[in-house]
């Protein structure tokens, strides 16, 4: 493999300035591999492709006067009103979290109830009868799913988490928070776990619950218009309907709100915690108030502990010896090996899928129908291995872990009293593991918690039966159990801390709070050592420029000058509707230095969106105007009329293009209205650690980088403080 040129090697290369509008951004010179005054070394460059249609988004305050305009006088005395419809949507958002994880949650319930009284009824007609229908039913179930995500919407394939971990990032993926994602995902999700896909529920719920907040940014408050479709809005409230997600499914709602912190939000603060638990909170309460009558022998009114991921509660006094801390760490260490066995074969088996079976079609359809084959084929036989009963109605608990749902056979592992027969159960872990890194990445949608705590927890319960001889050990098998399950799963996803509280909220056991919290650490640390989490390695695969919380140790020796693009598209504060449209049309870029023609002095940076609504909306309030003629403040589209044609989004360019007369070509705007005059900008020599917490911190979809006299030298976005190692850094 020929390794890639150095950053530094690649950006000298880069072609010279282009004059857009008449200037020519000052051009630097290179030295050499020199980092001030150092040799990087770096074997590595920047990022160059990103997945189809990703865009970033930018969270900072847009202070032009255009919009400053609107929020000192048209949105000043409206707080209260905005603030009104916001808690509004936010428990709508919840509440309707909520209804759709019963309603997954009771099409499940009703469909293996038909088959485990299909598989009942046909009993006396023989082994063979029984598997034909097992098979048959479960291949036909899986088959829907497939549909949904092979050939409707390929985004509702998998669990949904690491797209909604880079939308949080601020990066958005076209189609992620769509109505029709939603109904793909939810009735999907319905078909895959009912075909007996080692697949949980719990990841397409979160993802669900994200959309429902997404889809809440459209509405009106009151007189404003769209106010929360502004990315700063709809990224919390986005961040609230996936810790609705989580609440939703393991009625943990500070789980949730930590869930969303840990895997997502890099923006969060008291008021948006508050915000993120009321919403997390009425997801449970509408569940609990559901479930509980419906699921359970309670009466309406009355709240028990029903979820759709529910693990049963341990009781109270169940004691453990303090040496068993080091067992406990133990088991983490060996959740953590596991952990990062399971997503190295994952990468390699996405791999091989991304080269041969592609994101839709036939072909991952025919692959769904296939695997669903071989797993209902081996769950259903694997069970008699070892001989005995072969009436299901007849199992060992160690049996029924083959054919049960993954909530069912977690709570028999937490909470039985008889020992399983260990063969069967080392047989169950070594099988269900390899199913379940088959089953992630399939055309199907498909959440990994269950599927993780359920392999987690046969070994640990393995662990915890081979222990009971030993008159040191306290902790019973269940225990062992639960460590188990903790390892395995923050093995492999590398969640630390909303892991640990939801199953703590999730069993109540919050008394082995300790055991949990040192068994998470101990596997997160130890798969750190050989790759990253899952979600993390499947978002390096489609080269979506995610930001990690910190920046790598090489980003301190680089500089801005080595990883800003030099070839910028520029305007000038005044220009004609027809040399706006050349620059436009000429690009896709999103972000637009303004520069004085005379000096090249940066003056802000005007958004593409915002130059798109200018151009079909200038005419009916006066912003174009002849040239020569000076234009007043008034002679400027307000924000709120762009807010009312649905600003952020925009028309396509060629729909403002045909939407223009011949008369408008020749007319003048004035875009000093509608650029940032206060945004952030680096010198050159800053170095790119820097620019990366800007952009993390900040919430940055554009960098500039100026030099003496504020003269405009390049610009950074959020692929260029991305580092690709030569080798596959997803992995080592």
């Amino acid at each position: 493999m020929t390794s890639s040129p150095t950053l530094l090697d690649d950006r000298s290369r880069a072609s010279p300035a282009v004059k857009s509008t008449g200037v020519e951004i000052a051009s630097l010179e290179e030295d050499a591999d020199l980092v001030g005054g150092q040799r990087s070394g770096a074997k590595r460059a920047t990022l160059k492709q990103s997945p189809p249609g990703c865009e970033s988004m930018g969270y900072d305050l847009h202070e032009s006067s255009q919009f400053m305009a609107y929020v000192n006088g048209v949105a000043k005395n409206k707080g209260r009103v905005k603030g009104f419809w916001r808690w509004n949507y936010l428990c709508l958002t919840g509440v309707g979290t909520g209804i759709i994880a019963i309603a997954i949650q009771m099409a499940l319930v009703a469909a293996f109830d038909l088959q485990y009284e299909l598989q009942d009824a046909l009993t006396e007609y023989g082994l063979g009868l029984r598997y034909v229908a097992w098979a048959g039913i479960r291949t036909c179930l899986a088959a829907v799913a497939g549909v949904l995500v092979c050939y409707v919407q390929p985004l509702a394939g998998g669990s949904g988490i690491p797209e909604i971990k880079c939308h949080l990032n601020g990066v958005d993926l076209p189609g992620v928070l769509e109505l029709r994602t939603l109904a793909a995902k939810a009735v999907g999700i319905v078909f895959s776990v009912a075909s007996g896909l080692p697949c949980g529920k719990e990841g397409p719920m979160i993802h669900s619950g994200a959309i429902m907040g997404s889809l809440m940014t459209h509405l009106n408050a009151g007189s404003l218009k769209s106010p929360f479709r502004q990315h700063q809005e709809a990224r919390d409230m986005t961040a609230a309907g996936a810790a609705a997600g989580v609440a939703a499914a393991f009625g943990a709602p500070i789980g949730g709100v930590l869930f969303a912190v840990e895997e997502g939000a890099s923006h969060m603060n008291p008021r948006i915690l508050v915000r993120t638990f009321v919403c997390a909170s009425l997801a449970t309460l509408t569940v609990r108030f559901f479930l509980g009558p419906l699921e359970g022998d309670l009466g309406w009114g009355k709240l028990g502990t029903e979820v759709p991921v529910e693990f049963g509660r341990f009781p109270s006094g169940r004691v453990y010896m303090v040496w068993e801390l080091l067992i406990f760490a133990m088991i983490g260490v060996s959740g953590g090996l596991c952990g990062a066995a399971f997503n190295q074969l994952n990468y390699h088996l996405t791999m091989w899928r991304m080269a041969h079976i592609g994101p839709r079609g036939t072909r991952r359809f025919l692959e769904v129908l296939f695997v669903v084959l071989v797993i209902s084929s081996v769950n259903f036989w694997a069970p008699l291995i070892l001989g005995g009963e072969t009436e299901r109605a007849n199992f060992t608990s160690a049996q029924l872990l083959f054919q049960e749902g993954g909530n069912n056979g977690i709570k028999a592992l937490f909470h039985n009293d008889a020992d399983f027969d260990w063969r069967m159960l080392l047989i169950f872990s070594v099988i269900h593991f390899a199913e379940a890194c088959w089953t992630y990445g399939l055309g199907v949608p498909s959440g990994l918690f269950v599927p993780s705590l359920l392999a987690g927890a046969s070994l640990g319960r393995l662990v915890g039966q081979l222990m009971q001889a030993s008159a040191a050990i306290e902790a019973t098998p269940g225990v062992y159990a639960l460590i188990g399950a903790t390892a395995f799963l923050s093995g492999m996803a590398r969640i630390t801390i909303s892991l640990a509280v939801i199953l703590m909220e999730t069993t109540g056991d919050a008394e082995f709070g300790l055991p949990i919290f040192i068994t998470v650490m101990a596997a997160k640390w130890t798969g750190d050592k050989f790759n990253k989490g899952l979600y993390d390695i499947h978002i390096g695969l489609k080269k979506v420029p995610l930001l990690e919380h910190f920046p790598e140790k090489d980003t301190l020796t680089i500089q801005a000058r080595h990883v800003m693009e030099t070839c910028v598209k520029v305007v000038s504060p005044q220009m004609t509707v027809r040399e706006l449209l050349q620059v436009l049309g000429g690009c896709h870029h999103h972000g637009f230095p303004v520069v004085e023609m005379s000096s090249s002095r940066f003056l802000g940076l005007v958004q593409r969106n915002s130059l798109h609504h200018l151009l079909q909306l200038g005419k009916a309030h006066g912003a174009f105007v002849e040239p020569g003629e000076e234009s007043s403040d008034r002679c400027h589209v307000p924000f709120e009329a762009m807010a009312s044609t649905g600003y952020p989004d925009c028309q396509s360019f060629e729909t403002v293009r045909e939407s223009l007369e011949p008369e408008d070509l020749d007319k003048v705007v004035d875009l000093t209205h509608y650029m940032n005059s206060g945004c952030y900008t680096v010198p050159a020599n800053a170095v790119m650690a820097r620019c990366f917490m800007l952009f993390r911190t900040m919430g940055l979809r554009h960098l500039p980088v100026v030099g003496e006299d504020r003269k405009l030298q390049g610009m950074i976005t959020r692929k260029d403080l991305i580092l690709e190692e030569e080798e596959d850094a997803l992995i080592a």
